[in-house]
């Protein structure tokens, strides 16, 4: 099976999240291709997950050959992951699941220390989707998390851990990655991922409640399908703890030293804040709020800024946070 190149990597990547592509496309060489991996390998994880037309049982059983095949450092898949890519149709998702081989196979050509943080960030976030199947997969009628933990384990597994494998591979390219310690900068890489999945949660809340989950621990998740306002409080208050969390994801551009790392870094941060902005200022509740993707280009011209002129970085943060 001939290996993937780099570059039919990043056009994969294009494929499935175009915001995402655009900061990973700048990132320095030595860990460019280990981020686009990583991302594709979680991004297919994902779409297992979500192929809705399998039973939840079929679904935990792909995760979990992924998983092995992950840890034994094998690309071939088993036949329930390819139920799965049966089951979706043509398009960017069918297409990433038909190159999983490939993307698994790719890692053989990576550094011994980036793989092994590839297994561990995989393994996490997994570990997430296998238990957000087995809280809302099988169930009928509405269901929610039941406490705060839960919430704050499971934006760990699925995204603060990515920002904890983010900054360790960035700390072991880069001697003088940071302004600040090693621990407080891989505190700050959680948060920072935590934050962004926290967004993507409030974002889709409405979508979410129709379909008969929350991941926002309420009591009754039956009476959001009649009023989502009865959570009006609850939103709210993880509203702001998603602003906190961009707040620390902020501080981590500002110690960040490589540049290109600064802009990629800066443009999620930015689209998050900018959706924050828009959910405040909703007068409801409702699906479908997101950034344009010409506000995104106008966004990746204000992190290039941040990058190469850090002393621009107050006056953003005031143009963007305070506004937003």
């Amino acid at each position: 099976m001939p290996r993937l190149s780099e570059s039919e990597l990043l056009s994969l990547l294009k494929t499935v999240s175009r915001s995402f592509y655009l900061s990973v496309r700048c990132l320095p060489g030595r860990i460019r291709a280990t981020i686009a991996a990583g991302y594709l390998i979680a991004r297919a994880s994902d779409s297992i997950a979500d192929t809705n037309q399998l039973e939840a049982d079929r679904r935990l059983s792909a995760l979990s050959a992924l998983d092995a095949s992950l840890r034994e450092f094998q690309g071939d898949l088993t036949p329930e992951i390819h139920a799965c890519l049966a089951a979706h149709p043509d398009g960017a998702e069918r297409a990433l699941l038909a190159s999983l081989e490939k993307i698994l196979d790719f890692r053989r050509d990576l550094p011994a220390r980036h793989r092994e943080l590839l297994v561990d960030v995989l393994t996490k976030i997994i570990h997430g989707q296998s238990l957000d199947i087995q809280r809302f997969g099988g169930a009928a009628g509405s269901r929610a998390l039941q406490t705060e933990d839960e919430l704050d384990e499971y934006t760990y597994l699925v995204a603060g851990s990515v920002g904890e494998f983010w900054t360790k591979l960035c700390l072991g390219e880069w001697k003088s990655y940071s302004r600040i310690s090693g621990s407080e900068i891989v505190r700050l890489g959680v948060e920072f991922g935590k934050g962004l999945q926290l967004i993507n949660i409030l974002r889709d809340f409405p979508a979410d409640v129709t379909a008969g989950r929350s991941y926002l621990p309420v009591a009754d998740p039956a009476a959001l399908r009649n009023d989502l306002e009865t959570a009006r409080d609850l939103y709210n208050r993880w509203h702001q703890k998603a602003v906190g969390l961009m707040q620390s994801a902020w501080r981590y551009i500002h110690a960040v030293r490589p540049t290109r790392v600064r802009f990629a870094c800066a443009l999620p941060v930015l689209i998050g804040v900018r959706t924050l902005g828009r959910l405040r200022r909703m007068s409801g509740m409702v699906p479908g709020v997101k950034v344009t993707r010409a506000e995104v280009y106008w966004l990746g011209a204000l992190a290039m800024i941040v990058a190469v002129a850090p002393a621009a970085e107050s006056a953003v943060y005031r143009r963007e946070f305070e506004r937003n």
